[in-house]
């Protein structure tokens, strides 16, 4: 038995093997309470050992199983609790469906393989999904083992994400969401998709966001954004003139129906070329990066984005009038020019 006081935190960790094979740690805020945790366990142990019930046998349970555990305890509360479920099963199956306890990095690396060698609809399998993959196992092994369901450490956390080119980011200007605008009223019949689209250019705002408010979202020349995919509520200010026709809008038609095609089928007619998988997403791009070239704050743009993370939000900031404006004055070049001219 070791009870081991973590000197950043201040926090202590007891770590004992009982039984052969059966490993428990435990952190706590004191040693005492470490101390109190041994005594309950080995109570627990000799209760068990006494009713007859075999302490020594290794955990036998299959990956599909462990996934279970996590979904029953809390991945079915996620959003997209159906589609990472679905993901997570067929990873399982792919590697086997081994024991928990025998996952090794060799599976994992089997499976990518595995999906590299799928062609779905001509496209395949990207580097980000993969590394997303790995997370979502990786989670299901780091919830299982703080809650003491299983007495080892994530098997995967040694697992190398792929590392992924920066995306080049797109984003629209001034003249090209005029000629996008003035090409929707024109080609497309779709009564939504003009009006969603100036909500996302207005807000930055996800077009699913925007697609499924309903008139009680928008009050007072805002719009209220809520199940959103970082959990918060956010109430973003609107133009008044945009308000004034949002409501007028959707008391005429009740509320905004699909219209991601349609926005797709203009975008392709007005001749705009984007990178691929950027359509709709193009108009958050939009707002951000004219957010600050127009010198807004950034912390604000966390905050309106909806990012729960100020680094998702940080490709931004190269869009500010004078990020990195010193390399252009502080060169080499610029340095020798001075020089010859004075």
């Amino acid at each position: 038995m070791k009870i081991i006081k973590n000197k950043k935190t201040g926090k202590w960790t007891l770590d004992v093997e009982p039984i052969k094979n059966k490993r428990f740690r435990k952190t706590c805020n004191t040693k005492t309470e470490c101390m109190e945790y041994y005594r309950q366990l080995m109570e627990e142990i000799e209760e068990k050992s006494n009713a007859g019930i075999k302490l020594d046998e290794e955990d036998n349970r299959r990956l599909s199983d462990l996934i279970n555990l996590w979904y029953k305890g809390t991945g079915c509360e996620l959003s997209d609790h159906v589609r990472l479920k679905s993901i997570l099963d067929k990873m399982a199956e792919i590697m086997g469906n081994v024991l928990g306890r025998s996952l090794t990095i060799a599976h994992y690396n089997h499976y990518k393989a595995v999906k590299r060698s799928e062609n779905f609809q001509g496209r395949v399998i990207g580097d980000n999904t993969l590394n997303k993959h790995l997370g979502y196992l990786s989670t299901v092994f780091n919830y299982l083992y703080d809650i003491e369901e299983v007495d080892y450490p994530n098997p995967l956390k040694k697992a190398r994400k792929i590392k992924i080119d920066e995306k080049e980011l797109s984003f629209l200007t001034l003249d090209q969401v005029d000629i996008l605008l003035t090409k929707i009223k024109e080609f497309s019949a779709n009564p939504h998709v003009l009006l969603i689209t100036k909500l996302c250019l207005a807000t930055g705002a996800r077009w699913s966001e925007i697609e499924s408010r309903e008139l009680h979202h928008f009050h007072n020349s805002r719009v209220e954004f809520t199940k959103t995919k970082g959990k918060k509520t956010r109430n973003v200010p609107i133009p008044d003139d945009l308000f004034r026709e949002t409501v007028a809008h959707l008391t005429e038609h009740g509320r905004f129906s699909a219209s991601a095609s349609a926005f797709s089928r203009a975008l392709k007619a007005s001749g705009i070329r984007l990178p691929r998988g950027q359509r709709s997403h193009v108009l958050r791009h939009t707002f951000a990066s004219h957010f600050m070239m127009n010198r807004g704050n950034i912390i604000v743009l966390q905050r309106i984005l909806g990012h729960t993370d100020l680094k998702m939000t940080m490709k931004y900031a190269k869009f500010e009038p004078d990020h990195f404006k010193e390399a252009a004055l502080l060169n080499p070049l610029t340095t020798l020019n001075k020089q010859k001219s004075e």
